[in-house]
Parts: C-alpha cells; structure tokens; sequence
C-alpha cells in the first residue's frame, strides 16, 4: 500500500479497488477496520490477565516496595527524559538565531498549489528527507502521485 498508515484505515473498499482488485480490497477493509484493530486489542487484553495472573501467585516479598522500586525508577527515568526532550525541542523550535541548513531551491520542485483539492485542509504535501533527517524537498500529493503513476 502507498497509503500513509493513518489513512488506510479510513478507506472504503471502493478506494481500495482504484488499486487493486475487489476481492484484495475487500481484504484490505477488513483487516484495517477490523482484523488489525481485535488484534490489538486482544494482545492488550491477554497482558492484562498475564500481570495479573502475576499479580494474583506473588508472594510477600515480590510484592512488597523494595521489589517494584527498580521498575518505578526506570519508569520515572523515561518520563523524565521525555520531559525533558519535549522542553528542549521546544526551546530549539523558538531559538530563531540558530541557522538552519535549508535546500536549495533549484534542487527542490516546488509544490503546485493549483494541484491541492478545493477545501482540502488535511494532508496535502509529501516531504522527502535527505541522510541527516533534513527536509530535502516538499511535493504535493496529486504531484507525487503523478509521478509515482
């Protein structure tokens, strides 16, 4: 699929069968709308019942403070960090003398305005990005998908 992941679930099976055949669209459907989303939730609901099944044949000791403290602390790490991260990325975003490597623009295509669907305030550009996770170019979607054809 050349869809994003977040869209595919939206998708009816007509959308699909522009791609594919009917029989393969219909599968598509059902596996995003349905088979995919019971399998998730199934593989939640069975760690449920495991930690729980743990839970319920601990003993004292395991289950006492000093047992959990290391988990608790490696939790609180990675909040922490998150945290953390989250501040700086937002700091770095409202830095405006930090000097970023941008394209140039004859490298670049740039986006045909004219080709983005009237009233469609979703997702309308496709960016590529070079090794150093930079923004290389941006393209809309109606380009990329004539390009793509």
């Amino acid at each position: 699929m050349e869809y994003p992941i977040i869209d595919v679930s939206k998708q009816s099976v007509s959308q699909f069968a522009t791609e594919c055949s009917k029989a393969q669209a219909m599968r598509s459907v059902a596996w995003y709308r349905f088979a995919r989303p019971a399998l998730v939730l199934g593989t939640w609901v069975l760690a449920a019942v495991y930690i729980r099944w743990c839970l319920a044949n601990a003993s004292e000791e395991e289950m006492s403070l000093d047992a959990f403290m290391p988990g608790i602390v490696g939790i609180g790490i990675v909040v922490l960090s998150m945290v953390l991260w989250t501040f700086g990325r937002q700091m770095d975003a409202l830095n405006t003398s930090r000097v970023r490597r941008m394209p140039e623009a004859a490298e670049a295509p740039q986006p045909a305005t004219h080709d983005i669907p009237e009233g469609d305030a979703g997702r309308c550009l496709v960016a590529y990005h070079d090794d150093d996770g930079m923004i290389s170019h941006v393209m809309s979607v109606p380009e990329f998908e004539r390009q793509a054809a």
